[in-house]
């Protein structure tokens, strides 16, 4: 599960086993039919199956879609 999500990674809730510098694919659902994949690597664990995920490269259309979904968040969260 998705706690937190930036620009720059994702913070991520899981009972799954991953390892500092392991490699991931995300696919984060930015609309009802739109998914962006994005390559990932883990920066941080911890006991509490809190996993910090760093995004490994973003093309420009996908640095869009992530920011506009990023803001709508913030907007409803507000």
């Amino acid at each position: 599960m998705v706690d937190n999500i930036s620009l720059g990674g994702v913070l991520l809730l899981t009972d799954e086993p991953l390892a500092h510098g392991d490699h991931i694919v995300i696919h984060i659902p930015i609309t009802v039919d739109m998914t962006v994949t994005l390559e990932a690597a883990i920066v941080r664990t911890s006991s509490l199956g809190e996993v910090g995920v760093a995004f490994m490269s973003l093309g420009d259309e996908a640095m869009q879609r992530l920011a506009d979904l990023v803001d709508s968040r913030a907007q409803r969260d507000a």
